[in-house]
């Protein structure tokens, strides 16, 4: 019964989903109507726009019969009559194929990423995803209406120019904005066939920037009454070029759409409503061949310059990455020469001592002491391993029981004066997908943190709590005691490198520091709470990859 539900439920999200693309493309149908002047032919074309954008986003399966079926029931409205309607089905393949073509060059052949992150995808884009599938659209439907006697053969050359041109622009305006900007919203809200990790979403634009922009769209509105766009459309393309070149590849294509309705669109909805003085599109062909230049190389040169762009910003990031890096190092060489030669120079203080005194309680004493030192010098090379290990390995994800781990570690530190403390498990989440290694270093220093700074005193009764909650794909394990605590003024430093909190503190400052950087490395972070001579929580969150 719950499998039929699911079913249905499927079977209702395939017809919702098809129903949506045909609305979309439908409705580009009857708004390119408006700009026809012949058979078939028309100023800017959407449906192939739109086809060439849901069908990246929604993959072949649901977009390729759509735009058929569309094709074929608008033939009518495009002029070819109803008495020739076994040749609708045939006049709906090159649209189709654009459709297919798009998807199939761009997105297979080439591997194209359809959110145009670089130079490299927007190109192949152009090339691969717009301008071969209309040229084969074009020459493939002018060819069929000749073939059939639908047209006149010296027209061919003549429409094959204009409709070209038309898809071209369309497509070129249309797709580039909406691909790079709502192809991260579509991805959040679940709808792309194929998601990616990588789609990012492009930066807020700033305050200025939005003004400086605004500005130049008035211009540009205030241009297109003043100036004839089939004659001055250079003029335009400065304007264009300035946004690129100052604001990158986004507002670039942006101003190519704005120009679009402002030059296109805007005119030939008042020519439909009888302002004929408004626009003359008698040279559309002229027109479309200077847009498409202006719009393309506009593209190309706002997608170099955001790419120029980027690589500084990522190169800034990391000079200060490494700067920091170099930084940490020099304290790190400082401090761990420091801390390896204390040890040592104890050690042969000792033994030169033990050589002076025959006694063998007091031998046994320096021998204690020795060993103290060595275990002391032992903790602090692991420390040191633990460090680079998690600098250098990758992360390797498998399920953790987070119980058996706790266990393990508790039996690994064989604490002798900690016998009397109490261990509480609460773990409502029991395990996590997770780099096993990398947690097991972060409990094993929160646990450690958490024997060590134990108050003392008979009538004190010490607990570790380790319990562990999940929120969604996130799982948080917190290891709780009541010992000494952290004073308010130190919870900011008590990640940093060889920070030394306590006076009680034996250790080399290493641990909570190598704890939060493994943290991050796996995804994670590793927070603090504290009240001073009450007890402390050190929670650690992280991501439940769950098996993938």
């Amino acid at each position: 019964m719950i499998e039929g539900k699911l079913k249905a439920k499927s079977s209702g999200r395939v017809f919702f989903t098809y129903l949506c693309v045909f609305l979309i493309v439908h409705a580009g149908s009857h708004i390119s109507l408006l700009t026809r002047h012949d058979l078939a032919v028309a100023d800017y074309y959407l449906p192939t726009a739109l086809s060439i954008i849901l069908i990246h986003w929604l993959g072949p399966r649901y977009v390729l019969p759509v735009v058929y079926l569309n094709a074929v029931c608008t033939s009518y409205l495009w002029g070819n009559p109803i008495e020739q309607w076994s040749l609708w089905f045939l006049f709906a393949i090159p649209e189709t194929l654009f459709a297919f073509l798009s998807w199939f060059l761009f997105r297979v052949a080439y591997r194209g990423k359809y959110w145009l992150p670089d130079t490299y995808n927007t190109t192949v884009f152009l090339a691969g995803g717009v301008m071969i599938p209309a040229v084969v659209e074009t020459f493939l439907l002018q060819w069929l209406l000749v073939l059939t006697g639908s047209e006149s053969a010296h027209t061919f050359w003549i429409y094959v120019k204009s409709n070209l041109l038309s898809e071209i622009t369309a497509s070129l305006c249309i797709t580039l904005p909406a691909l790079h900007y709502l192809t991260p919203f579509v991805q959040r809200k679940g709808w792309l066939y194929e998601a990616h990790a990588e789609i990012p979403f492009p930066p807020g634009p700033q305050r200025q920037r939005i003004i400086e922009i605004s500005a130049i769209f008035a211009g540009l509105l205030f241009l297109s009454f003043l100036v004839e766009f089939i004659e001055y459309w250079y003029v335009y393309g400065f304007f264009s070029l300035f946004v690129a070149i100052r604001y990158g590849f986004g507002p670039a294509i942006l101003t190519n759409l704005y120009i679009l309705l402002i030059t296109y669109v805007l005119p030939r909805f008042f020519v439909t409503i009888g302002k004929n003085d408004v626009g003359d599109f008698n040279d559309v062909s002229n027109i479309f061949l200077g847009a498409n230049f202006l719009f393309v190389f506009a593209a190309i040169t706002g997608r170099v310059i955001s790419d120029v762009k980027n690589a500084e910003l990522r190169l800034l990031m990391q000079n200060n990455e490494l700067k920091h890096i170099n930084e940490e190092l020099d304290r790190f060489i400082y401090s761990v020469s420091h801390d390896l030669s204390a040890p040592l120079k104890s050690i042969m203080g000792l033994v030169n001592l033990s050589r002076l005194d025959s006694e063998q309680a007091e031998s046994k004493r320096y021998l204690r002491m020795i060993e103290q030192s060595v275990q002391k010098l032992e903790n602090f090379i692991a420390e040191i391993i633990d460090y680079s290990r998690n600098k250098r390995t990758n992360v390797t994800i498998e399920k953790i029981i987070l119980k058996d781990l706790c266990v393990r570690i508790l039996e690994d530190l064989r604490f002798d004066t900690a016998k009397n403390i109490q261990i509480i498990f609460d773990l409502s989440a029991p395990e996590i997908f997770q780099d096993k290694a990398r947690l097991k270093v972060i409990l094993n220093n929160l646990i450690t943190n958490a024997i060590s700074f134990q108050k003392a005193g008979e009538e004190h009764q010490p607990y570790i709590k380790i319990s562990s909650r999940r929120n969604g794909d996130l799982v948080a394990i917190a290891v709780e005691d009541n010992g000494v605590g952290i004073k308010p003024e130190q919870l900011d430093k008590v990640f940093n490198m060889f920070y030394r909190g306590h006076e009680r503190s034996e250790g080399s400052g290493l641990g909570l520091y190598i704890a939060r950087e493994s943290a991050l490395k796996i995804q994670g972070d590793l927070s603090v709470s504290s009240q001073y001579g009450q007890g402390s929580v050190f929670e650690v969150l992280l991501k439940d990859f769950d098996g993938k």
